[in-house]
């Protein structure tokens, strides 16, 4: 599908860089997702996320302690593409 990320680029601090499916591309601070929520505040330090990957066959980005992200949310948050209000805050 097309919000599926094909290329993830560490840029720095917090940011990531993806490609997506349908060839977009955009940077998305991870700053809020660590600070918002408790699983991912293990990503606070920099050498873990700096180890972030797309899984082969669930194609979401992944890092080494067993996270990922959801390809839709992440789509939106790099194409600036306001969320839908019947989603409720998203971090």
């Amino acid at each position: 599908m097309y919000y599926d990320p094909v290329n993830v680029t560490y840029i720095k601090d917090y940011i990531l860089k993806i490609e997506f499916e349908d060839g977009t591309t955009g940077e998305v601070d991870f700053r809020n997702v660590i600070e918002k929520l408790k699983p991912f505040r293990k990503l606070a330090d920099s050498e873990i996320f700096k180890n972030v990957y797309i899984h082969p066959e669930l194609k979401v980005i992944c890092w080494d302690n067993d996270l990922d992200y959801d390809p839709i949310i992440l789509y939106y948050k790099a194409n600036k593409i306001p969320f839908p209000e019947d989603w409720g805050e998203v971090a």
